[in-house]
């Protein structure tokens, strides 16, 4: 009997276990682990990519641009011959672009101009225009499309310039004066930079000189570098073959002139 009532009193205890662990609330479910964000570049504050296909560096002949009825302005009034020695090719612009011709988004939603000391230092050697404010309009007008912030958008530029100068600056230098035709400068681009003269196009115009030897005539005023969005964040990378993307010289016909100073 006493061996009873002890495994009737332990079945007791045991039973009241049970029940309290039925009426004991569960635990809370565990929270979900996070996911790992994606690694992608932070677009720039302020700023929205708009959709396009490429980007066209657009470089300007300054002494043809200076001839063309902008003798006056600051930037034209500051050009000499050291000048024009120094940056055959000057910037007009980065932008994005449309394989359609003519098609580009523009003045998209963005945040007003404001670069470092040092971008600000580097641009104004290389955009003489800037002195009347074409960076603010290339950047209220294009750059705020690209997804960049300014200073991304400008340091991108101007790499671009400078390599537009290591292959083309010599022979811009050493014809100015000149007459001479597109082959002739994509030679002398591959020279320098072996497959560099199938990603440029080459602009010419009538200008509008008060001289009367250059009136009527075709000068080179601008080269125009075509360049893949695949950088990172959709910034300037590849390099690519102008007539892939629809772009070509326009009114060189088979010869034009470099104007110099």
């Amino acid at each position: 009997m006493p061996h009873t009532r002890k495994l009737l009193a332990g079945l007791g205890v045991l039973l009241a276990a049970l029940l309290a662990a039925r009426e004991r609330p569960a635990p809370p479910p565990a929270a979900p682990r996070a996911v790992a964000a994606a690694t992608v570049p932070a677009a720039s504050p302020g700023t929205r990519r708009a959709r396009f296909d490429f980007y066209l560096l657009a470089l300007t002949v300054e002494p043809a641009f200076c001839e063309d009825g902008n003798q006056r302005i600051g930037q034209c009034r500051a050009l000499d011959a050291a000048a024009f020695a120094r940056t055959p090719l000057v910037l007009h612009g980065l932008w994005p672009e449309d394989r359609a011709p003519g098609r580009y988004p523009r003045d998209c939603p963005g945040p007003r101009l404001s670069l470092s000391p040092a971008t600000r230092a580097e641009l104004e050697r290389w955009m003489p225009g800037a002195r009347e404010g074409l960076d603010r309009h290339e950047w209220r007008t294009h750059g705020t499309c690209s997804g960049l912030d300014d200073d991304a958008y400008y340091r991108a530029a101007i790499a671009g310039t400078r390599e537009a100068n290591e292959a083309l600056g010599e022979a811009i230098r050493r014809n100015a004066g000149r007459r001479v035709g597109t082959a002739e400068l994509r030679a002398a681009a591959e020279r320098a930079r072996p497959g560099y003269g199938e990603h440029v196009v080459f602009v010419c115009r009538t200008v509008r000189s008060d001289d009367p030897r250059k009136r009527g005539r075709p000068h080179l005023l601008e080269v125009r570098v075509c360049i893949d969005d695949d950088g990172p964040g959709g910034s300037p990378g590849t390099l690519l073959r102008c007539a892939d993307v629809g772009r070509r010289d326009q009114g060189c016909g088979g010869t034009f002139i470099i104007d110099d100073v």
